[in-house]
């Protein structure tokens, strides 16, 4: 058994499924809070159905005054808005949220819809006879769906935690520089990885900047788009002089158009 204490824990989850619809005149959007069945970073696969219990309990449609919350940054200060709609479905946990009036949910609502926001983490409690320890010979891993991250864990603890309840207490948004799922650059194995964080980062720094050039957000989310900056920079300039641990056989041909290149250089040399 890994000699691990399971309390309560975030769940980061990037990628396309994160946000499905951004409707900006009614201020309501939809998108997925996490996925399941797959193993995160944490060595958790949570199973679908392990959400149910708490939605029935404190769900969009109970009547108790503890709901799930849809949070900035997992800040019970910070809601952004009220979940009408919260279900399980074969991708993940599900939901509809309309924005608040208030500023965190008006940025929120104008974050979704330029992209800045693109990633969501839950908060929540296992549940002790709830979370079941496999072991690595008694699974098909090849068969299982898994991060970068939960593929290490499972390699080197040679198991995985297997949750099939949890209790759900919010659904957050998280920024790029917030994300606890952003790979080490010290560890890249291959020119051919470095060269896709590499794209990830630069349009990463291209949006932000767009953002604060055009942005009409608070003053609050223009000082953090101004420290998501700084540290895109710093990961970029990380990352540019850190060597593969494995050489592979990519050829990074240079790029025809100069331009993008000295923009490039020039939002590096910028200072935060």
């Amino acid at each position: 058994m890994a000699e691990k204490s399971k309390t309560h824990n975030y769940r980061n989850m990037a990628g396309s499924l994160v946000i499905k619809d951004v409707d900006t005149k009614s201020g309501i959007v939809a998108g997925y809070f996490s996925a399941t069945g797959n193993i995160d970073a944490d060595g958790d696969l949570i199973e679908k159905g392990a959400f149910t219990k708490s939605i029935q309990e404190r769900g969009a449609n109970t009547t108790g005054n503890r709901k799930i919350s849809h949070l900035a940054f997992h800040d019970v200060r910070r809601p952004v808005g009220n979940i009408e709609v919260l279900k399980e479905d074969d991708k993940g946990l599900y939901f509809e949220s309309k924005m608040g009036s208030h500023t965190d949910g008006q940025d929120a609502l104008k974050m979704y819809d330029s992209g800045i926001i693109r990633e969501h983490s839950i908060g929540f409690q296992y549940i002790a006879d709830k979370t079941k320890w496999i072991e690595l010979e008694e699974s098909k891993s090849a068969d299982i769906p898994m991060t970068a991250q939960g593929k290490d864990f499972v390699e080197s603890m040679a198991g995985y935690y297997q949750i099939s309840e949890v209790k759900l207490w919010e659904g957050s948004f998280v920024t790029f520089g917030a994300n606890s799922e952003t790979p080490s650059f010290g560890v890249i194995k291959s020119l051919s990885q470095k060269k896709t964080m590499l794209a990830e980062i630069n349009e990463r720094m291209n949006l932000i900047r767009k953002e604060i050039c055009s942005g009409t957000y608070s003053d609050s989310v223009f000082s953090m788009l101004d420290t998501e900056l700084a540290y895109v920079q710093e990961c970029y300039n990380s990352l540019v002089t850190t060597e593969p641990s494995v050489k592979d056989t990519l050829t990074v041909e240079p790029t025809k158009d100069e331009s993008g290149r000295l923009f490039l250089l020039k939002t590096l040399l910028l200072k935060p």
